[in-house]
């Protein structure tokens, strides 16, 4: 039989995700034993964890409708759960529930949760409504190499930039492809080690983001030697890139929900070649931490 799925559970599956504790399995439309029945049941998310060398696990039943839910579906949980081996059951409505349902899922200790959409009265509570920015890997372009000569900078090109150049004493091609290399094997590696650790100071702003950013980087080139045009062969010791580096950003677009006095922020990019991105932020009640995860899909393929 194929598995069910929907947008909705799919969303609380994610909601789940990142909440349940470190080490924990949130797993859509899982199948968990009927002791009485003997036969597997599919429940809508199974949610496993260990605690204290205990394992547990507990269901969520998700329904996405208009109306409150009444005591009815809350029936129908009871009969289809009674015999599973979980810690806890947990039903999500859309709209919530009516007064009768709750009373009798508390009565068969089925909790009673609702995820709706959040509108302007809920933000009122929560102190970020988070804006979700793609930022495009960064493209670099150089402007100039200078090399140290006599405690000053030179420009390499005046050298010829077709030069043979030595290494270590041997031949290893013309200073074009030297420099070439050296960029893309030391110099980019460093500066997005830089750029990754300190992104959030380089780019304060929006604006920050689409500006060019422009990098200055010495390196030392011991026992590099070059054949200039004239035939004279120059020590390079030292040298220093300008170059420039630019990217681009895409809004991501995000709907907003409140679900157990959390705000929940979930928005979905699409990379050029397919690939999507699912992001999700929780902020607690009063807090002004954003607590962030993102999950890349590749077909059917996920990696967290």
């Amino acid at each position: 039989m194929p598995k069910r799925t929907n947008d909705y559970q799919s969303l609380v599956k994610r909601i789940y995700e990142q909440i349940v504790p470190a080490g924990g399995v949130v797993t859509e439309s899982a199948e968990v034993w009927d002791k009485e029945a003997g036969i597997l049941r599919e429940v809508d998310i199974l949610v496993s964890h260990e605690y204290a060398g205990h394992e547990f696990s507990f269901v969520v039943e998700c329904r996405d409708r208009s109306r409150k839910e009444t005591v009815e579906w809350i029936d129908a949980l009871v009969g289809k759960t009674k015999a599973l081996n979980l810690a806890k059951v947990i039903a999500v409505s859309s709209s919530g529930f009516a007064s009768s349902a709750i009373r009798k899922a508390k009565e068969n200790g089925i909790e009673t949760l609702t995820l709706k959409e959040a509108g302007e009265q809920d933000w009122t509570r929560y102190p970020t409504k988070p804006g979700l920015l793609v930022v495009s890997d960064e493209i670099y372009l150089i402007h100039q190499v200078f090399y140290r000569a006599s405690d000053e900078y030179r420009r390499i090109d005046d050298l010829g930039q077709n030069c043979e150049v030595e290494l270590d004493g041997e031949t290893v091609g013309d200073l074009a492809g030297l420099i070439e290399y050296f960029f893309k094997e030391r110099v980019v590696p460093g500066v997005e080690a830089y750029r990754k650790q300190h992104f959030l100071a380089i780019f304060k702003t929006k604006e920050d983001i689409g500006r060019p950013m422009l990098v200055e980087s010495e390196h030392d080139w011991p026992k590099v030697v070059a054949t200039d045009n004239h035939g004279n062969r120059v020590e390079i010791t030292r040298v220093k890139y300008v170059f420039t580096g630019v990217r681009q950003s895409m809004d991501v677009h995000q709907a907003h929900y409140v679900f157990n006095k959390k705000m929940i922020s979930v928005g979905r990019h699409r990379d050029p070649d397919g690939t999507e991105i699912d992001f999700s932020l929780i902020q607690d009640l009063g807090s002004p931490t954003l607590r962030a995860r993102w999950t890349k899909r590749a077909g059917d393929a996920e990696n967290a």
